[in-house]
């Protein structure tokens, strides 16, 4: 199982927030250039770059546009703020894997002929319900139905976030991801990763293939001089 390290930008700056809340947000020091030559240097193979102006509805940031040419050995994938089939492709041209939440959920048929496998689908979940828009509203289909069609259009993986845990650092929400798993996905694991015993527990779950970490590893709370850190962050999930 692969260790995928997140940032989440705002402005320009690396920042963290509980429950996806602007009202409780965290800022680092880092720059992102910084970070991720950090990261890089400890091993890192794939990196989770969240836009989150681009989430709030604003102009999506030009930072990280040059990140995928100018790190050529990492894997980047990038969310917020892909709610068109010509943002989701924009990512796609820049050289991300594109991490694709509502319209995935509420209009699939959008991404119809998209690469599957540069495709991951965001899933926010409360318990085993699939919510979006901030969250704020319970997706009218099951996930059962909106996984089934997901599917047939090719696309296999997805980044599950219980969202009661982002942020929290209260470990992961394994009811969220076993549901998802439980239909045939290949899941990333977000939300509440604070340490090795939370990856060690993960990496139980079959088909967890990732596990998403950005407070953790922003606080020292899994290090990145750890020699089993920096092997997680390493691993190929294509070798597995």
């Amino acid at each position: 199982m692969q260790l995928i390290p997140s940032m989440d930008l705002l402005g320009g700056r690396i920042v963290r927030l509980r429950h996806g809340d602007r009202r409780w947000i965290t800022y680092y020091d880092w720059t992102a250039e910084g970070w991720i030559e950090r990261l890089v240097a400890a091993g890192a193979k794939r990196i989770h770059i969240v836009d989150l102006d681009g989430a709030f509805g604003e102009a999506r940031q030009p930072l990280f546009k040059e990140f995928p040419k100018r790190w050529p050995s990492v894997r980047f994938q990038t969310g917020g703020g892909l709610r068109s089939r010509e943002a989701v492709q924009g990512a796609l041209d820049l050289g991300f894997e594109a991490v694709v939440g509502t319209l995935a959920v509420e209009n699939p048929q959008a991404l119809r002929g998209l690469p599957g496998k540069r495709i991951i689908v965001a899933l926010d979940m409360k318990g085993t319900d699939i919510v979006t828009r901030g969250w704020e509203a319970k997706a009218e289909r099951s996930a059962e139905s909106i996984c089934d069609g997901l599917k047939e259009l090719g696309f296999g993986r997805a980044l599950v976030t219980d969202v009661s845990r982002d942020g929290t650092l209260e470990g992961p929400g394994k009811t969220a991801i076993r549901a998802i798993t439980a239909l045939g996905f290949q899941v990333q694991a977000s939300g509440g990763v604070r340490d090795l015993k939370d990856l060690k527990a993960l990496k139980t779950i079959p088909g967890v293939v990732g596990a998403i970490s950005g407070k953790a590893l922003l606080e020292g709370l899994l290090s990145l001089e750890d020699t089993k850190v920096k092997a997680a962050m390493a691993f190929d999930e294509r070798s597995a």
